[in-house]
């Protein structure tokens, strides 16, 4: 037994902060790396982090972005080296489930007028931004942000057949606050007008 003090140190890092150096470290397999569970280790880079976060948080001002701007020096770290990637069977290509892909299009379908949010859509489907755009190409073959621009333009042809809506009503509608820049956007879809669309019906 030893008679010398025992200081122990918890640090925890948000998780989206992790994420970003997953991503910086593994790119486009971020979501396959896992951090390895290790314990009594040395690492004298990780100490010496600590440790300058530890005098940072004992001074009389600590600066927040200095202990921010640490915080993401560990999560880097860990990243690079207590990382493994998880190699996940290659016999299915990867997808959103189809009942969730459709509570997402339902949804998309039901807010088509709100402004576009990858972030948002990403958290209803409980996954990181970038692994479910990924996702959802993969199985719609086209971008969450294509997908709700020919939402979009297939509900403005609908309305533009079935009602007797200004141009400018269903530019807001569909989610288009600025009616010159829906026209520009509903020609280069449909190779028309809305007005001209309309005389075609």
């Amino acid at each position: 037994m030893t008679s010398e003090a025992f200081e122990a140190m918890y640090v925890f890092i948000e998780l989206p902060v992790l994420q970003r150096a997953l991503e910086e470290a593994f790119g486009v397999e971020a979501e396959k790396a896992k951090l390895r569970d290790v314990s009594a280790f040395t690492d004298e880079s990780l100490s010496s982090l600590m440790q300058h976060i530890r005098d940072e948080l004992m001074r009389e001002s600590a600066s927040a972005l200095y202990v921010s701007a640490l915080s993401q020096a560990v999560a880097v770290h860990l990243a690079r080296n207590y990382t493994d990637k998880i190699e996940e069977p290659q016999s299915d290509s990867p997808s959103l489930p189809g009942y969730k892909l459709r509570q997402i299009t339902d949804w998309m379908a039901e807010h088509v007028a709100d402004e576009f949010s990858l972030e948002q859509l990403a958290t209803r489907a409980g996954l990181s931004k970038f692994h479910f755009q990924r996702l959802f190409k993969h199985a719609t073959g086209v971008s969450p942000s294509r997908h709700q621009i020919n939402l979009r333009i297939n509900r403005a042809r609908q309305l533009l057949r079935e009602t007797k809506k200004s141009v400018i009503e269903i530019a807001l509608d569909v989610g288009y606050t600025n009616p010159s820049h829906f026209a520009q956007i509903f020609r280069r879809e449909t190779g028309l007008t809305p007005s001209e669309y309309r005389r075609q019906r």
